[in-house]
């Protein structure tokens, strides 16, 4: 048996010929270039010295060549649909559990079954394209326009004649539907200029409609002056949807706009490469240019997870972005901006050691799970938002922040700016230090004053020695799940980010403070106090509704383990603090002087898994959001141990004064 050879393929078939000729060519593994060079060079050779075989797989791709409509083929796939992202992402996952039925009469379906192994597009795009032209000689297939070979003159003619028909009118639905979107509401709702002025994208179809219409009459193909023109107005489209995308920067972006976006930059791509094949010196190289490009679509047609990720990138990095908005105020550069971060971080740990308590207290009380959760989701989040809107500071929240302004510089690669991003980097972790160390340091000491105020206050202890003593066992290292909850908690902090961040992009995508401002119903107080209010929300929408999130992702963990009986909890640095700290007042320094180191050391280690989960998720999602590579974070990752090396104090001590 040859290699690679499908047995189940029926060569008695046009498609089945096609299908083992394939599997000649596939090499194992998928990857392997040398294997696949090798295999193609096999077949033409093979090929060459059987001549009715070559005639049997030459008539098979005529045949192909020639299926009437085809135009949808070459306009369409890889293309998204005009479906929009929720329609499409449903019929991509249907197919998935229920493909469709093959067409054979659709070259889009006689592809997908000739290439039917995923990874089929990665070694047909490696093969240089000398040999595949080399192969399709060894067949005898006329070359497109260049008269004929092996076959008769007029079978190249009739090729040429329905190829060229096909790709004219391919070209032609592109032009349109590129000029159709360009009209959508939401792109004239984030550019309006594209309203006021002529817009390119109606421009590239009135001027490329009379050269297609003189091409299919035969009056002439369009010249590659006229090409050019026409590829002048394609660079202004893209132009102005580098400017759509800035806009969305500052005003916010939804799910849509980035389809369609994708959507136009697609339409854009496939009308050049049409173009091009029209025009271009060497068309049978460019025609397999062509090959190797709809294959590659046409293989991911009904992907999922590439998709959700194209389409959600620019969402993802606005959402980081907005997340990172005031990501460098979080940042203390010099000694003044520390010890600010000190102070809003005491204040914090003042906040949460009372958070603590009267966590305490509604457990007590031992509700129904789903009312306890509940009742501890809104005494985390209001409590996070009375330190959000007093301008105090929770540890570990930052890193959601800082995460895309690192992301961004990371984007720009320059050698300053990798240098600058080595001192950010190092800024952010002495923040990370001053920040926990504020939180701990009031909450402590706090919750403490509580637990020993509350016997004077209410005549009994704040809570059962069992329940304090279970307070205690809760935050060693390895005796309980302390850092398995504390890594949880850091991916609610991490998710909280991303909420903070989308609602801000809602935000100014909806225009919320030109809204509350203008609002009939805010009339009574005043215009200029609903303008101060409107630009309030507009500033702290996503923090307070992101701080409410985190409130209630701590609150519910209980819930959820109980109805899924999963062992799933939260540890958070400041609350394991205070609770550290409440339980060793009321039960006495003696009785958990075995339990307390340990207790220390799991707060500590809580800390750094707090910080160290957050952080990875966010910097994660923001570097994948701009397609950052691994190159620039190991640089990045050398450079910071290295300073860590030369000056560990730098990342924990504040810099002396100027």
């Amino acid at each position: 048996m040859e290699p690679n050879r499908d047995p189940t393929a029926d060569t008695s078939s046009s498609i089945g010929r096609l299908v083992a000729l394939v599997n000649r060519l596939r090499p194992q593994p998928a990857d392997d270039v040398a294997a696949a060079t090798a295999n193609i060079g096999r077949e033409i050779a093979r090929i060459a010295a059987r001549p009715a075989e070559a005639a049997m797989l030459r008539a098979d791709l005529l045949h192909l060549l020639a299926l009437p409509s085809q135009a949808a083929f070459y306009a369409e796939t890889g293309i998204r649909t005009a479906l929009g992202f929720w329609l499409e992402l449903s019929q991509r996952i249907g197919h998935q559990f229920l493909p469709p039925v093959r067409d054979e009469t659709r070259l889009r379906d006689i592809l997908h079954a000739v290439f039917h192994r995923p990874a089929d597009h990665a070694w047909v795009a490696a093969i240089d394209d000398r040999l595949w032209l080399e192969l399709a000689q060894a067949m005898g297939l006329p070359e497109v326009g260049a008269g004929d070979t092996a076959t008769s003159g007029d079978t190249a003619a009739t090729l040429d004649a329905t190829l060229t028909g096909n790709l004219l009118e391919a070209t032609r639905m592109l032009s349109y539907r590129l000029a159709g979107v360009a009209l959508d509401r939401e792109l004239l709702r984030a550019d309006p200029a594209l309203e006021r002025h002529m817009s390119p994208f109606l421009a590239q179809n009135a001027a490329l409609v009379p050269l297609l219409e003189r091409a299919r009459s035969g009056s002439g193909d369009p010249t590659a002056i006229e090409v050019r023109d026409i590829d002048v107005l394609l660079d202004q489209c893209e132009t102005m949807l580098d400017g759509v995308r800035r806009k969305a920067a500052e005003n916010g972006i939804s799910i849509r706009l980035t389809y369609l976006l994708a959507r136009q930059r697609q339409l854009i791509d496939r009308l050049r490469l049409l173009l091009d094949l029209g025009v271009a010196a060497d068309r049978p190289a460019q025609a397999v240019n062509l090959m190797k490009t709809l294959l590659a679509a046409e293989q991911a047609r009904d992907q999922v997870g590439e998709f959700v990720g194209e389409n959600l990138s620019l969402l993802a990095r606005n959402v980081t972005d907005h997340a990172g908005r005031h990501g460098e105020h979080y940042v203390a550069a010099d000694r003044a901006e520390w010890q600010a971060m000190a102070r809003s971080a005491a204040g914090g740990g003042i906040v949460i050691a009372c958070m603590a308590m009267i966590k305490i207290q509604l457990a007590l009380l031992h509700l129904p799970p789903l009312t306890e959760g509940i009742a501890f989701g809104l005494n985390y989040g209001i409590g996070f938002v009375l330190i959000h809107l007093l301008g105090f500071v929770v540890a570990t929240k930052q890193p959601a922040m800082t995460a895309a302004a690192i992301a961004a510089t990371l984007e720009e690669s320059r050698p300053k700016e990798l240098e600058r991003l080595g001192d950010f980097v190092r800024d952010v972790i002495r923040t990370q230090f001053v920040a926990v160390l504020g939180n701990v340091g009031l909450a402590v000491p706090v919750a403490c004053l509580i637990a020993a105020a509350w016997p004077l206050l209410f005549g009994t202890a704040i809570a059962p020695a069992e329940k304090l003593a279970h307070m205690l066992d809760e935050v060693h290292p390895f005796a309980s799940g302390a850092l398995f909850f504390a890594a949880v908690a850091g991916v609610g902090l991490f998710l909280s980010g991303l909420v903070s961040g989308y609602f801000d992009n809602q935000a100014r995508y909806h225009h919320l403070a030109q809204r509350i401002a203008a609002a009939p119903r805010l009339a009574w107080l005043g215009s200029e106090r609903a303008a101060r209010f409107g630009a309030y929300l507009d500033a702290h929408y996503g923090a307070i509704l992101g701080n409410l999130f985190f409130g209630m992702y701590l609150g519910l963990a209980g819930v959820v383990a109980t109805l899924t009986g999963l062992p799933v909890d939260i540890r958070h640095v400041a609350f394991s603090s205070a609770n550290l700290g409440t339980a060793a007042t009321t039960l006495g320094l003696a009785a958990v002087a075995d339990a307390l180191p340990w207790a220390i050391a799991g707060v500590i280690a809580i800390a750094l898994v707090n910080l160290a989960v957050s952080f990875a998720l966010a910097l994660h999602v923001a570097l994948q959001s701009r397609r950052v590579g691994a190159t620039q974070i190991l640089r990045l990752g050398v450079l910071v141990l290295q300073r860590l090396r030369k000056e560990p104090l730098s990342f924990f001590l504040p810099p002396p004064e100027k």
